[in-house]
């Protein structure tokens, strides 16, 4: 039989207790990217309702248009701001995202592996000029925004003030700098129009 002295079993004990909170670390971090990856809508909607409720925009979802007969787009939200109307839409990418602003494909590297997509940007501007004739507004009062996960990193060539690619965890002061802009405010009857038009659309 093995004695131990009490320095011996304080030090197993220590490195027992490291070992386990080692692993739970690494359990926690993958199950909350898993939970994040799968949960990306409902993540960005808490997130824009919080910014909505505190600067009293005004947030939809959810929203259907059709580019044709054949094809239709979803706006999975809309903020209307004191001076925009911002498209929203959510892809849930993580990892490095590369390429060209409107190429027609980007490349994604994650831990997965690399993959070639579907340029998200274009979806949105797609979705933005779309919305623009439907509701014969202005173009200058949109703009678009993509929201990605947040342990991504964005390596885009090429810039737009229109049309954004962020990380959720950037959505509220990405959203603040475009109220910041000196513009005048929207038009509260356009506002009421717009909305009226699009409920109209999605019954």
């Amino acid at each position: 039989m093995i004695l131990l002295t009490p320095g011996q079993t304080l030090y197993i004990s220590l490195a027992t207790v490291g070992v386990l909170l080692v692993l739970f670390l690494f359990a926690f971090l993958y199950y909350r990217n898993r939970y994040v990856r799968k949960h990306a809508r409902e993540l960005t909607y808490l997130k824009l309702s919080r910014i909505c409720e505190h600067n009293d925009y005004l947030l939809l979802n959810d929203y259907r248009i059709d580019f044709d007969d054949s094809n239709t787009g979803l706006i999975d939200h809309l903020v209307i701001s004191n001076k925009y109307i911002i498209i929203i839409s959510v892809f849930s990418i993580s990892g490095v995202l590369s390429g060209k602003f409107q190429g027609e494909e980007l490349v994604n590297v994650n831990k997965k592996g690399t993959s070639i997509v579907a340029n998200p940007i274009n979806y949105n501007i797609n979705l933005t000029k779309r919305l623009s004739l439907f509701n014969d507004l202005n173009h200058s009062f949109l703009k678009g925004l993509v929201v990605i996960n947040n342990d991504s990193d964005i390596k885009i060539e090429g810039h737009n003030d229109q049309f954004q690619i962020v990380k959720r965890k950037d959505l509220a002061k990405t959203i603040k700098k475009f109220d910041q802009e000196n513009i005048k405010n929207l038009n509260e009857e356009s506002i009421v129009r717009f909305i009226n038009k699009l409920n109209e659309e999605n019954k």
